[in-house]
């Protein structure tokens, strides 16, 4: 009989342990779709490009919105509009690439101060070698 109620325990453990993968995967799933990324939808019109915390509830906030960067003073009462900014068509284009490049390499999706750092180890690597093979 102790036989009959360890697989009843097991049983139940494997029920419980698929019922949480699923409601993982159900998350996930919803996560993506909420972004739009999993759908091929395109992104948001307004996206955050920086964010500074000046105080515990104080900060402002850099975003840009179809043509213009807004930078915005955000406390706990108020939102304010700081400055607004043009973007050029340039800064439009770099915007618009780097995003499709992220897109098209998911596995390495480095921030543009990241992506610069190793541009930078790169270039001082590269830099190395060219000093050995000199010597």
């Amino acid at each position: 009989m102790s036989g009959v109620h360890a697989s009843d325990w097991l049983s139940f453990a494997g029920s419980f342990t698929f019922v949480l993968a699923l409601l993982g995967l159900l998350l996930y799933v919803m996560k993506k779709m909420q972004n739009g990324s999993l759908l091929g939808i395109p992104q948001r019109r307004i996206r955050i490009l920086e964010s500074m915390s000046l105080g515990p509830r104080q900060k402002v906030v850099l975003l840009r919105v179809k043509d213009q960067d807004i930078l915005v003073g955000i406390t706990a009462q108020q939102m304010t509009t700081l400055a607004s900014f043009a973007i050029t068509p340039e800064e439009l284009a770099a915007s618009t690439s780097s995003i499709e490049a992220s897109r098209s390499n998911p596995a390495t999706p480095l921030a543009p101060l990241a992506q610069r750092f190793a541009d930078l180890l790169k270039s001082a690597a590269s830099g190395n070698q060219k000093n050995r093979d000199g010597n």
